[in-house]
């Protein structure tokens, strides 16, 4: 325990020389430091919503008390990083993916192919009795508020040879993340997987080590592996989710009515990042057609053809987790 203490002091020192070098967002000058984390881009919908709506309600509602400063494109670390250091009180608030999936076993819901219908479905069950659910069964086992959901992006897949069809899966080298169920996935439709890390993409693209991937469309437009890639197939496979996720200590510090306005502006912070997220697709879709970029949307055939080749990722989940199938069939009787 003392080991553990003396780590966290170390990697807290050594941040706070961080902090004080890195050109970032912040409420201003004055009053209790709250350092917010996250891995995404400045243009990510969550960090413009954190801008807009999180750090101006902090300053107006609490009189300046505290100095929210905003480190985003993870500055302050990966995602592992990040949520590791907001369970341990290093950094107050943090926004990250399902990172925690293999420690939380729920927290893998996200990733589940084929589980909502779309966008706007996908948000109605994070916002609702499920996403709470999920949000408890984390705040049940790490020293942290579930905030809020935020959203990442609806993946598609792209490659740069065609992929117009399910057909064309097949023996195309795929870059997925390290995670079975991303894996399982791409090798139900016939492709062959390469495990990488998304910085290496860009170049393993342009030089051929792999053929393909599958990332929401800001992330393909930000990344600009549209001048390494051709053909888009919109699956929507899975709409990932960023949470929102508070140190419990933390808090637990605040006056009563500062960790109201807290609350309450995370929960404003990711419904502002749903709506530019939401707007965000179409603008996405005619900037890479207009990139050369060809958009397929499959048809539903197509779509019923490879939810039933992802039936060998549901035999996995249901087998390692005892409450998926229930779970699964809650999700999807969100209208």
């Amino acid at each position: 325990m003392k080991r553990s203490k003396l780590l966290t002091f170390i990697i807290s020192l050594v941040l706070l020389f961080s902090f004080s070098s890195c050109d970032n967002d912040t409420t201003g000058n004055g009053g209790q430091l709250v350092k917010v984390a996250t891995v995404v881009a400045p243009t990510h919908p969550v960090n413009i919503a954190f801008r807009e709506v999180f750090l101006p309600m902090i300053e107006e509602e609490t009189g300046g008390r505290y100095n929210v400063q905003l480190y985003d494109s993870g500055r302050l670390g990966g995602e592992k990083q990040l949520f590791d250091y907001t369970r341990s009180g290093i950094i107050e608030i943090t926004a990250v993916g399902t990172v925690m999936w293999s420690e939380i076993e729920m927290m893998a819901t996200p990733d589940f192919p084929f589980i909502f219908r779309n966008v706007s479905h996908a948000r109605k069950v994070y916002e609702g009795e499920i996403g709470d659910e999920i949000a408890q069964y984390l705040e049940d086992r790490e020293p942290l508020e579930f905030m809020a959901w935020a959203p990442n992006g609806a993946r598609v897949f792209s490659s740069s040879k065609d992929l117009k069809s399910i057909d064309d899966f097949k023996g195309q080298k795929l870059r997925m993340p390290n995670n079975p169920i991303h894996v399982k996935l791409a090798e139900s439709l016939g492709a062959n997987v390469v495990i990488m890390d998304m910085s290496e993409v860009f170049t393993s693209l342009e030089q051929g080590v792999i053929e393909g991937q599958d990332n929401p469309l800001s992330t393909f437009r930000q990344e600009g592996w549209y001048t390494v890639s051709k053909d888009i197939y919109e699956t929507n496979h899975m709409v990932s989710s960023i949470e929102i996720l508070g140190n419990d200590e933390f808090l637990e510090s605040l006056p009563e009515e500062d960790r109201k306005v807290f609350e309450k502006a995370a929960k404003l912070t990711a419904q502002r990042a749903w709506d530019i997220y939401e707007q965000s697709i179409e603008d996405d879709k005619i900037f890479l057609k207009e990139q050369g970029i060809n958009i397929t949307e499959p048809s539903e055939e197509e779509y019923k053809k490879m939810r039933e080749m992802a039936k060998p990722v549901y035999d996995y989940l249901y087998d390692k987790y005892d409450w998926a199938e229930d779970l699964v069939e809650r999700i999807q009787e969100v209208k």
